[in-house]
């Protein structure tokens, strides 16, 4: 016995197996190892803590490095390894640059405080050296580190002026 499908069952399947087969592919990204120079960048980081449950992540990119073009930045947070040695994410917030008045591309995010100790900014590049690669490449910059400064204050409301006391 011979099943045949028709012109519009068969046309239904190519569309799915061609919308559906991207879904299950993954991206490979390689971890860029430490480098004395850190691969050239030069950034500025500030953790600052606001007045809610989150804390503010600004980071300013001077100079893009040996990693030149960056591709994102991504501050990233992850869970501990489970009994597979998978990890999920926590967070995953993508820093949108602007350009600020020096010319520097600047950008921040908000982070729940209970993340930033784990927290990473994460630069993605499909550079390195100035040299294509077939896949893209990241390097960590953990947050950690800036968390050693304390989180800074969020600044103060200003107040009235003093009154004056006359005697």
């Amino acid at each position: 016995m011979r099943t045949r499908f028709s012109r519009l069952t068969t046309g239904a399947f190519v569309v799915a197996a061609c919308v559906l087969l991207p879904s299950v592919c993954w991206a490979v990204f390689y971890q860029l190892g430490p480098s004395k120079d850190e691969w050239g960048l030069k950034y500025d980081v500030t953790v600052s803590d606001t007045s809610t449950d989150k804390a503010t992540i600004e980071f300013t990119l001077a100079d893009q490095g040996r990693l030149k073009p960056i591709y994102s930045a991504t501050v990233v947070a992850f869970s501990p390894p489970g009994r597979d040695g998978g990890r999920s994410y926590l967070v995953k917030e993508r820093i949108q640059f602007k350009t600020s008045q020096d010319g520097k591309p600047v950008g921040q995010v908000q982070v729940d405080k209970e993340f930033v100790d784990r927290a990473q900014i994460r630069i993605l590049t499909l550079h390195v050296n100035g040299k294509r690669h077939r896949s893209a490449s990241y390097y960590d910059i953990p947050l950690q580190k800036f968390l050693n400064q304390g989180l800074t204050a969020p600044l103060p409301v200003a107040s009235p002026p003093a009154a004056t006391i006359s005697k």
